[in-house]
C-alpha cells in the first residue's frame, strides 16, 4: 500500500507535469476568475503544497471563485470545472480517457490474438483462456487502472461509515436477510440489492473516492460564457462536486436514501461513478464491495472505535491516513 501511495504521488506530479510541457497552454488569461501566479517559475504550485494535497487546494479555490476557477502549473494555465451544471457543458471526466484506452487495448487484442510473441504480456495470458473481446478489455482495464487499490478503499470506507450509522446497518442488514436469506451470494442476486448498491454510491460520494480527474483541451472551447483556451489542461473537482449542497442536500452527511432519488444517481452518473458511464474498475470495485458486506453484515454487528477520528489523504484514490479499526460482534 505505501508503494502504491508513493507511485501514486509520484505519477500524478509527473503526469500533471508531462501534459502541461508537452502542450503548454496559452499564457493569456481567459477572463476566468483565479489566482494569479504567486512564483514567476513555479505558479501557484507554492500554494498547492501548503494546501497539503491538490484536492484540497482546489476546495479552498473554488470556495473562493465559484465554479469556474484558474491558476497556474509553472506558465501554464489550468481550469478547474466545481460542478455538475457546468460538467455538463464540457465532457464526461471518467468515460474519454477511457475511451481512448479501450480503442488502444482492443488493436493490441486483435494484434496478439492467435499469434506468439518472445515476450509474453498480460493480455496474453487472457486470450488463453474462452473469453470475449469484450471480457479481455474489461479485465485489462481493472488490473491497468489501479482496480485493486480502488476495490479495497472502496471496502474500507463502506466498513467504516456503516459503522456510524446503526440505522444504515440495519437497514443493509434487512435487505440481505430477505434477497439471500442464508444461502451463497450470486450474480442475479447482487442485481436485486439494491439498497447494498445505494449505500456504495453513497460512499464513492461521502468518501470522494477519486477527486480529481483531468482532460486535455484540445480545441478552444467554452464553458458558461468563458473561453478555454487551446492545450489548457481542464481539472475535474470531483471532490468539490461530491459535496456540492446544490446538488446534494445535506452533503457531509453519510445518506444512502438520497440515491431513492433519480436525479440523486444522474448527477453520480453524470460524474462517471454509476450508470451507462461506470467504468469497468469501479464495476469491480462494486461487486467485490457487495461480495464482503454481504459476508460481514450477515454475520456481524459493526462498531466504530470510541474515539478514533479519520483524517483523510487524497491522493489518485482517496485513503484514510492511518489504518481505519472497528470492533465487532455476532449476530445473534
Amino acid at each position: 500500500m505505501l508503494d502504491f501511495a508513493i507511485f501514486a504521488v509520484t505519477f500524478l506530479l509527473i503526469l500533471v507535469g508531462a501534459v502541461l510541457y508537452l502542450y503548454p497552454a496559452s499564457r493569456q488569461a481567459s477572463g476566468i476568475p483565479g489566482l494569479a501566479p504567486t512564483d514567476e517559475k513555479d505558479g501557484n504550485l507554492p500554494d498547492i503544497i501548503a494546501s497539503s494535497s491538490l484536492h484540497e487546494f482546489l476546495v479552498n479555490l473554488h470556495e473562493k471563485y465559484g465554479p469556474l476557477v484558474s491558476f497556474w502549473f509553472g506558465r501554464r494555465l489550468v481550469v478547474s470545472l466545481g460542478s455538475i451544471d457546468l460538467l455538463k457543458q464540457h465532457i464526461n471526466p471518467n468515460r474519454l480517457p477511457l475511451m481512448e484506452m479501450e480503442s488502444t487495448l482492443r488493436k493490441i487484442t486483435k494484434e496478439r490474438r492467435g499469434r506468439a510473441f518472445n515476450r509474453h504480456i498480460f493480455i496474453d495470458t487472457l486470450l488463453q483462456g474462452s473469453l470475449s473481446d469484450q471480457q479481455i478489455l474489461e479485465d485489462t482495464m481493472i488490473f491497468s487502472l489501479a482496480g485493486c487499490i480502488i476495490t479495497a478503499n472502496l471496502c474500507t470506507w463502506a466498513v467504516y461509515f456503516l459503522t456510524t450509522s446503526e440505522d444504515v446497518q440495519q437497514n443493509l442488514y434487512k435487505e440481505m436477510d430477505r434477497v439471500l436469506g442464508k444461502g451463497p451470494i450470486t450474480h442475479e442476486k447482487i442485481e436485486q440489492l439494491r439498497y447494498c448498491r445505494q449505500v456504495l454510491c453513497e460512499t464513492v460520494r461521502t468518501a470522494k473516492l477519486t477527486p480529481i480527474a483531468a482532460q486535455l483541451q484540445e480545441l478552444e472551447g467554452r464553458v458558461d460564457q468563458h473561453t478555454i483556451p487551446k492545450e489548457t489542461l481542464v481539472l475535474y473537482a470531483l471532490g468539490v462536486m461530491l459535496q456540492d449542497s446544490s446538488s446534494w442536500p445535506s452533503p457531509y452527511k453519510f445518506d444512502p436514501e438520497r440515491f431513492n432519488e433519480e436525479s440523486a444517481m444522474k448527477n453520480l452518473s453524470l460524474l462517471g461513478f454509476s450508470g451507462s458511464q461506470e467504468c469497468p474498475e469501479l464495476r469491480f470495485a462494486y461487486m467485490v464491495a457487495t461480495v464482503l458486506l454481504s459476508v460481514l453484515v450477515r454475520k456481524l454487528h459493526l462498531h466504530p472505535v470510541k474515539g478514533q477520528v479519520m483524517e483523510t489523504k487524497y491522493e489518485l484514490v482517496t485513503s484514510p491516513k492511518e489504518e481505519a479499526w472497528i470492533t465487532v460482534s455476532k449476530r445473534s
